[in-house]
């Protein structure tokens, strides 16, 4: 994940510490502690040790044995669909390991593995039981993921109308996949036209940042090679109470 000038503004929040969580060990922000639990992800499956944890800090351990980059996702319940991001860990390459971990209040989630890191996954079933005191709340890291492609000459992909609406108080997790051969810009702007966050993707690599809309109105998601900032790609990410 490469990120450039985070900014905070008075019309929307970059939260660095759920980006930070990227990819890295520790999805929860804290340190370790609380059990350990194995996840087998390939090309076809997602495997889970146990279907069926204690409440508190999980800490899950993922073994990528596809044959493509994978990331894993914890999602919890928002209304009746899992898009609720309860914790990640990205990039993590054919053969390889990585950990994640997440406090997870009681209830039901769902485990997502993605080979090449795109789609819904595929997904486990995921419950938690008991009554741990200190798990508060089920706080997400983000609601939901935008998922963002430049096309090979340079332009933004069209997106379905779901991933150009958003509601104030979301946050969002705002993803470049650069699959050209240049580095790219990805930039969102607030409805006054001011940066709220810029991202780098280089070659053949992704980029994020997360955000929380706290204004109506119009955003522009912006898209562009190099220094060719004038020559944007653009689309309209409509904002609303």
């Amino acid at each position: 994940m490469r990120l450039l000038y985070p900014a905070v503004t008075v019309h929307a929040v970059v939260l660095l510490a759920a980006v930070s969580g990227c990819g890295s060990d520790d999805s929860s922000g804290g340190g370790g502690g609380g059990d350990s639990y194995d996840v087998t992800a390939n090309d076809s499956a997602c495997e889970l040790e146990s279907s069926s944890i204690p409440s508190g800090k999980a800490t899950f351990k993922v073994d990528n044995q596809g044959s493509d980059v994978t990331e894993v996702y914890v999602y919890g319940k928002d209304g009746d669909e899992f898009t609720k991001i309860m914790g990640e860990v990205e990039n993590i390459g054919p053969g390889t390991s990585q950990d994640f971990s997440v406090d997870l209040a009681a209830g039901d989630y769902e485990v997502a593995c993605k080979p090449g890191m795109t789609g819904d996954g595929i997904r486990s079933v995921l419950t938690v039981t008991g009554d741990d005191e200190t798990v508060e709340d089920d706080e997400a890291l983000y609601d939901r993921e935008v998922e963002l492609v430049v096309e090979d000459d340079g332009t933004l992909a069209p997106v379905t109308d779901a991933s150009s609406k958003g509601t104030v108080g979301e946050k969002i997790e705002f993803k470049l996949a650069n699959g050209t051969t240049t580095e790219h810009y990805l930039v969102l702007l607030n409805p006054s036209g001011g940066e709220v966050a810029k991202a780098e993707a280089a070659p053949d690599d992704e980029a994020e940042f997360v955000a929380e809309l706290t204004d109506t109105g119009d955003y522009t998601i912006q898209v562009y090679a190099g220094d060719a900032e004038n020559q944007a790609s653009e689309q309209v990410f409509s904002v609303s109470s």
